[in-house]
């Protein structure tokens, strides 16, 4: 929903703002060009840029692929 995607961006801390709609009701979302990285459990661990290359990316995903350790359970679960 509309809402949901505002809190997510409001979460994350990025700007999103949809554009005017043109004559076929079509518009352009203008919005933060990152990417992020959240391990299984829903925690953020890192984010990157349009600068980053594949390389850089990849080194950072697998140090962080090899670093995890799951949440422990919440208690009473």
């Amino acid at each position: 929903t509309p809402e949901q995607v505002r809190a997510a961006a409001a979460a994350f801390r990025v700007y999103v703002s949809a554009g005017p709609r043109d004559a076929d009701g079509d518009y352009v979302v203008d919005h933060s060009v990152l990417t992020f990285l959240v391990d299984p459990d829903g925690v953020f661990r890192d984010c990157y840029g349009s600068s980053a290359t594949a390389q850089e990316v990849a080194r950072s995903v697998r140090a962080h692929m090899d670093g995890y350790e799951p949440l422990p359970p919440a208690a009473g679960q």
